[in-house]
């Protein structure tokens, strides 16, 4: 089931007890939580953009508030191989900054992924980790700005061909809303 749907459903049956808005993590795209970017005293380009021809593995994490979300692969994905995980930091690291104030967002989850590049030469993953939320304004951080995929719809096909998913979308990464009743 789609966001939109979920919305219509979800209205029509008139069945928001405050417990389960809570429940579903609902929250504003101006509150968008945000990572401490890392970025090179000397140029203000986030570190990971800098390093990219060194990452060689990627390690996705999904993280979820609640059960309610249903979801077609494991909640942990490694990348092994080089080329995949090079090429969804670099696509990460030419992603639109997120427009300056106010602006209007659909409903946001409480779903996101942290994604763990590991650079070559550094102990273990090097700390060099964004954080990609695929719902609402589908911001990214722990680069140099706030940044959106919303621009850029191909990139959850280009992360799910990396963690070897097929026909992997938006949709994916958002998950399914299981059966309330």
């Amino acid at each position: 089931m789609t966001k939109a749907t979920f919305v219509r459903w979800f209205t029509r049956r008139a069945i928001a007890p405050v417990a389960l808005v809570a429940a579903l993590g609902l929250c504003a795209c101006g509150s968008v939580s945000s990572t401490t970017p890392t970025t090179s005293p000397t140029n203000g380009v986030a570190y990971l953009c800098q390093v990219l021809p060194r990452v060689d593995r990627l390690i996705v994490t999904r993280k979820v508030a609640g059960n309610q979300f249903h979801f077609t692969f494991p909640a942990v994905v490694t990348v092994t191989n080089a080329t995949a995980a090079r090429r969804i930091a670099l696509i990460a690291c030419g992603l639109a900054d997120m427009p300056k104030g106010a602006q209007a967002c659909p409903v946001e989850f409480s779903i996101w992924y942290h994604l763990d590049f590991a650079v070559r030469g550094e102990k273990g993953m090097g700390g060099e980790g964004i954080v990609v939320n695929p719902t609402g304004c589908q911001t990214v951080t722990g680069l140099d700005a706030v940044r959106t995929t919303a621009q850029r719809q191909d990139f959850y096909q280009l992360l799910g061909n990396a963690l070897g998913l097929k026909n992997a979308g938006q949709p994916t990464f958002a998950g399914t809303l299981q059966n309330l009743g």
